[in-house]
């Protein structure tokens, strides 16, 4: 399946991309799709699909747009 991963903030120096297709197998959780990209699927993230906060054990499904967050403070 195909899916776009964006990332944002410190996450794209990081990691070394602001956005990327990914080919992944059927099944792939949020979990296997963060590791796949290298970054360790127990930081603290956001992550969303469609504007929703998914779980890192949700699946991607073929042609979700996936965004990436570190988690951010202000005031």
């Amino acid at each position: 399946m195909t899916i776009t991963v964006k990332l944002v903030g410190g996450l794209i120096h990081t990691i070394g991309f602001s956005e990327r297709v990914l080919d992944l197998p059927a099944g792939t959780t949020v979990a296997g799709l963060l590791e796949a990209i290298g970054i360790d699927p127990a930081r603290p993230l956001i992550v969303g699909r469609s504007g929703w906060a998914i779980e890192t054990d949700d699946e991607v499904r073929d042609g979700d747009r996936i965004l990436v967050s570190p988690v951010f403070s202000g005031g």
